[in-house]
Order: C-alpha cells, then sequence, then structure tokens
C-alpha cells in the first residue's frame, strides 16, 4: 500500500499547530518534506510518525 502524502494543513490540523509552526519544523529540517512549489509542501505520513516518536522520546527525557 502506498504511502499516504499530507499536505501542510493536514499536517497542522493533526498536530494541532499553526501553519507557521509545521513551516518551521521543515525549515529546521526537523521534519522531512517534499517541495512541489514556491510554499507547496508534502509530508509523507511515515514521516510525519518518525518526527513523533522522536520528538516524544525527547520531552519523556526532559521530564526525569
Amino acid at each position: 500500500m502506498p504511502a499516504r502524502i499530507l499536505t501542510i494543513e493536514e499536517v497542522a490540523k493533526l498536530m494541532k499547530v499553526s501553519l507557521k509552526t509545521v513551516y518551521r519544523w521543515i525549515n529546521a529540517g526537523q521534519l522531512p518534506a517534499a517541495k512541489i512549489g514556491y510554499k507547496t509542501y508534502r509530508v509523507f505520513e511515515n514521516d510525519l510518525i518518525r518526527f513523533l516518536r522522536q520528538n516524544m522520546m525527547r520531552s519523556k527525557r526532559r521530564k526525569k
């Protein structure tokens, strides 16, 4: 089954953050994305899941 491809708007809605935050993650290299236009990006669902797992691990370490 092919990987699901998400728009930046879909990522922001799923993560409950602003579009600006998603763009920051992409520009910082934290969230992999394919640029397909001037400000048009697409994110593979698998990359978003990996991003979440990596950041969940970081926040757990900070709490200790």
